[in-house]
């Protein structure tokens, strides 16, 4: 019985896709992101000239907004940009918070409504393709993926937004992508020290 789950294991481990990427050190965070390696990091600097780019005043002005709400809630945020996609990934350090599958359902009524506030201004349709929570002895993951669209938008784009508590560190994360991407390989590999 034993041989049989030891086989079991090892043919669960080799169907695995190989994911393949690098670290990134969040060092004040005690956090190590593992992203492909087309990531980059981005300076608030930096991010801020890449959103002013966009032809779309609305969205500009609401991401300078939020970006000024986070500055006078003095939250730290890191940014990074897959190079080749475009897609923005936004990394949110908070105080440890060990969470449960009911204060998940509570975040998730709390992404919609701020969902609900973006559609209002912006005309955005945010529809919900998956919400999940997941729990271990040393951690908690809520996961939770959108399609936005709208008539304005040349197709559809995708918002996935993680909340992670492992090893007395909390964290949040959002990737914005033209695509649907399966980010959870890459969520395993990170590093929480």
């Amino acid at each position: 019985m034993e041989a049989v789950k030891e086989s079991k294991k090892v043919l669960k481990e080799n169907k695995k896709p190989i994911v393949e990427g690098k670290f990134f050190p969040l060092e004040t965070e005690g956090i190590k992101m593992y992203l492909p390696k087309e990531f980059k990091k981005l300076s608030k600097t930096d991010y801020l000239e890449l959103v002013e780019k966009s032809n779309d005043s609305l969205a500009v002005n609401l991401e300078k907004e939020r970006l000024r709400d986070l500055a006078r809630s003095q939250s730290k945020v890191y940014f990074f940009q897959h190079t080749t996609s475009n897609s923005i990934l936004t990394v949110f350090p908070t105080e440890y918070i060990k969470f449960s599958k009911s204060d998940a359902q509570m975040l998730l009524n709390d992404i919609k409504l701020h969902h609900d506030l973006i559609t209002e201004k912006t005309g955005l349709l945010f529809t919900k393709k998956e919400a999940r929570f997941f729990e271990t002895k040393d951690a908690q993951i809520f996961k939770s993926i959108y399609t936005i669209n709208s008539k304005d938008l040349v197709g559809d784009f995708f918002k996935q937004i993680y909340f992670v508590s492992f090893n007395n560190k909390s964290f949040a994360l959002t990737l914005e992508t033209p695509f649907l991407v399966d980010f959870d390989p890459y969520l395993e590999k990170i590093r929480v020290l």
